[in-house]
């Protein structure tokens, strides 16, 4: 009996070589597995509330792009996949989450900081209303040489945050100024590369509108995490064309830097631009009023600062 499993094994393993050897790497038994992780800026778990897609590129020793997959929906569930066969060698693994609206370019450059990721629309010229809420991770992987006994590694990728949250909202705009005046992100970086640095030419968002039917107009989006908050501006014109606000980001962030860090994987940029007064609450057009910029009284309640 002892004789006859000895003959079996050698036979099998004598498959799984010959089969590794033809460069046909299915019936190895070496395992490489992905675990993906995103804790944000805390230390509990989060990637199951954060992410919902991961495009996953796998980079070789002459940083070659030799593979790219959008991962299985049960695989992203799980937090965990499986390398494609790979021979031995030296890999980066990059990852970029919730693509939805989002497309890769520059792939075979050999140059992690020309692969770019951007919205679509941007990409293909069109206005950008802003981009997905966006996250990267990146891992070295040293695959061994193929062995016929039963080989696993595991490596876990840190996601990190590629975009801010933007939030706008325009309280008791008169009748001139409408319920959908144009609201911009001027001078904002469109682009992200494979180091998860924000670049590329300024450009301009124009973000997507919403009236609640009462007082309140609300613009929300992401935006790429950029460098220079002092060249980025939130612009705000009525739909007569005249001009209602023009606030350069770095230094509301500064006046509200109690409840904007954007330090922070998760940051929340928002703005609040009211109407009038206590007293007259609803202007009409012949009345000249006040316009205060603040941010939301819900951040203010909901936010606990910790900086």
């Amino acid at each position: 009996m002892k004789s006859r499993f000895l003959a079996l094994s050698l036979i099998m393993a004598g498959i799984f070589s010959t089969s590794c050897l033809q460069e046909d790497y299915s019936d190895c038994y070496n395992i490489y597995k992905l675990v993906m992780s995103y804790k944000g800026d805390g230390k509990t778990e989060i990637f199951p509330e954060k992410i919902n897609r991961v495009e996953m590129y796998v980079f070789d020793e002459s940083d070659a792009c030799i593979s790219s997959t959008v991962l299985p929906d049960e695989d992203v569930a799980a937090r965990t996949t499986v390398l494609p066969p790979l021979p031995a060698g030296e890999y980066r693994i990059v990852c970029v989450a919730n693509t939805h609206d989002t497309g890769v370019e520059n792939l075979t450059s050999r140059d992690y900081s020309q692969i770019l990721f951007a919205a679509n629309d941007y990409m293909e010229g069109k206005a950008v209303a802003g981009n997905d809420s966006l996250y990267y991770a990146s891992t070295d992987y040293t695959i061994k040489e193929f062995s016929p006994m039963i080989y696993e590694e595991t490596r876990t990728a840190e996601f990190a945050s590629s975009h801010y949250d933007v939030l706008v909202e325009v309280i008791n705009a008169p009748e001139n100024i409408g319920k959908h005046p144009k609201i911009e992100i001027v001078g904002v970086s469109p682009q992200t590369d494979f180091e998860n640095v924000a670049k590329g030419k300024p450009a301009d968002y124009i973000m997507k509108t919403v009236h609640d039917g009462v007082k309140t107009t609300t613009a929300r989006n992401n935006i790429m995490r950029h460098k220079n908050h002092e060249d980025v501006y939130l612009k705000v014109t009525g739909e007569d064309g005249s001009e209602v606000a023009l606030i350069n980001f770095a230094d509301h962030i500064e006046e509200y830097k109690e409840y904007i860090d954007p330090t922070r994987h998760e940051c929340l940029i928002p703005f609040r631009i009211e109407y009038g007064t206590p007293e007259r609450p609803y202007p009409t057009d012949e009345m000249r009023v006040e316009i205060s910029i603040s941010i939301p009284s819900w951040v203010v309640e909901s936010v606990k600062p910790i900086f």
